[in-house]
């Protein structure tokens, strides 16, 4: 049984979330606003976490367990491809450019273009700053290996949480990293469209303009590809279940939340899943605390201000105003009763078998933001979301976990029988895609290739119309940030 005894997981997160955003305001942003908003950021979460309790019900790991986590964390962040040590995604072309820019350009950077002029780099920063500076300061020769550490330590922390929220960490963590949507049926009648009503090409016409092209992103292919989104994702859940349904205090919560806009913004609308969870259990007037109006209300205005300036992105709006009469509702029925059969599984059982404490209230919210994020388009990829579901999709594959180690779980009992089935076609995906990875990928997005074979010397010069990539990581010249908020671009080194 767990006990209570020192635990340091909330502090070593929070400090992981907060510590680029510090690292923003002191070197982004003039001194002027950035400086006392950097002490009074910094002084508020450290006046949280000298008051917070130290002490925690966590359950405790043996040395042994201990060791598998660690060792887990390393095999799954270098296979996943930070550092470039095994074959990285596509997305790689970009965060190798934004790696090489925070290196070898000054804070902040900015791009001049012959078109429209100067414009900063408007995107989220904080998965990237840590290793950059130390890029800077040390050499860009180190840059895989400070990556690498840093990614290690969130992803580290984030296996850590998991294995200890349940009574069995090994069982616990393998469930939850093979959960995954059953994205390889909707991946599949990709392939040969609907028999007698569309051909594969009408098809993916269709699902491209809905933005429903792309799978929800199983647990891998989402550290694989988008591990800045998926850290804030993840750790930010764990700190705000931490606080709102361990503690079930709201103090510190809001700083928690704004510390992850400059790593992700769209993520940061899918972890407004706990705080709804829990509106019934806390006062919401608990949240107006200094801690949340000081520390996370300058990061909410900064940092607002600095991603409100950001270029307007095609291709945005509601499915129905992007597609041509109503044939959109037979798409988006299709892609939740393919996609979300998991989900489904979890709720049927719910009925039966109520979840206890926090994970019902959790798994109903993820479940309503799961079924409304397709209705809306963002980006090519529907970028909102890839990003916004990563938290929704931690507490589904929560939920499953329980249930699979829960002491009635039999395959006897259909609707056990029904959620394994769909699980194990879940699982397909993120347990073969290492392997598929490392055997096929012959690919290589390294910055000295990608200068010497498609002519991108910065992230500004990445074209590609079908993504729009040209809008997606510039801020307008005109807008406050480039006004008022940001430095004067070339005057200052990157490093502090």
């Amino acid at each position: 049984m767990a006990k209570q005894r020192a635990d340091f997981f909330l502090p070593l997160a929070l400090i992981y979330l907060v510590l680029p955003n510090l690292l923003f305001l002191g070197t982004w942003v003039k001194p002027c606003l950035g400086l006392p908003a950097l002490v009074v950021v910094g002084a508020a979460t450290g006046w949280f976490l000298w008051t917070s309790p130290s002490s925690s019900s966590r359950l405790a790991l043996t040395r042994p367990t201990w060791v598998g986590v660690v060792v887990l964390a390393f095999l799954w962040t270098l296979l996943t491809g930070v550092g470039g040590w095994v074959p990285q995604s596509m997305d790689y072309l970009k965060h190798n450019l934004l790696f090489h820019d925070l290196v070898q350009q000054p804070w902040p950077v900015t791009y001049q273009l012959p078109e429209t002029g100067a414009h900063y780099l408007c995107y989220g920063l904080g998965y990237y700053l840590l290793p950059a500076l130390g890029g800077a300061i040390v050499g860009g020769g180190s840059l895989p290996f400070l990556t690498f550490l840093w990614t290690w330590l969130g992803v580290g922390l984030v296996f850590y949480w998991v294995a200890t929220f349940a009574g069995k960490p090994a069982q616990t963590l393998f469930i939850v990293l093979g959960f995954a949507a059953t994205g390889i049926l909707w991946s599949s009648l990709k392939q040969v469209g609907v028999p007698g009503l569309c051909t594969p090409g009408n098809w993916d016409l269709n699902i491209t303009q809905l933005g429903l092209k792309f799978n929800f992103n199983d647990s891998f292919t989402r550290f694989q590809y988008q591990p800045q989104h998926a850290l804030p994702g993840w750790l930010g859940a764990a700190v705000l279940y931490e606080l709102l349904w361990v503690r079930q205090n709201p103090r510190g919560a809001f700083l928690a939340w704004a510390a992850c806009l400059l790593w992700s913004p769209l993520t940061c609308l899918g972890l407004l899943l706990l705080p709804l969870a829990a509106l019934r259990r806390l006062r919401w007037q608990n949240y107006f605390e200094p801690v949340n109006l000081l520390g996370g209300g300058l990061l909410l205005v900064i940092v607002g201000i600095y991603l409100q300036g950001h270029l307007q992105v095609a291709d945005a709006g509601p499915i129905w105003r992007l597609a041509a009469g109503t044939g959109w509702i037979f798409y988006y029925l299709l892609f939740l009763l393919l996609e979300l059969s998991p989900l489904f599984c979890l709720l049927l059982l719910d009925r039966q078998q109520p979840l206890p404490g926090p994970l019902r209230p959790l798994l109903y919210v993820s479940a309503l933001l799961l079924l409304l994020l397709p209705l809306y388009r963002l980006g090519f990829a529907s970028d909102i979301r890839l990003q916004a579901s990563g938290p929704a999709l931690l507490f589904a594959a929560l939920a499953a976990s329980h249930y699979l180690q829960s002491p009635g779980f039999t395959l006897k009992r259909p609707r056990f029988l029904l959620l394994v089935m769909a699980l194990l076609l879940g699982a397909v995906l993120p347990l073969t895609r290492p392997w598929t990875n490392l055997l096929l990928n012959r690919q290589d997005f390294s910055y000295a290739h990608t200068a010497q074979t498609l002519g991108f010397r910065n992230l500004a010069e990445m074209r590609d119309p079908q993504f729009n990539s040209g809008a997606l990581y510039l801020g307008r010249p005109d807008s406050p940030a480039a006004r008022w908020l940001l430095r004067p671009p070339a005057t200052h080194p990157p490093a502090p």
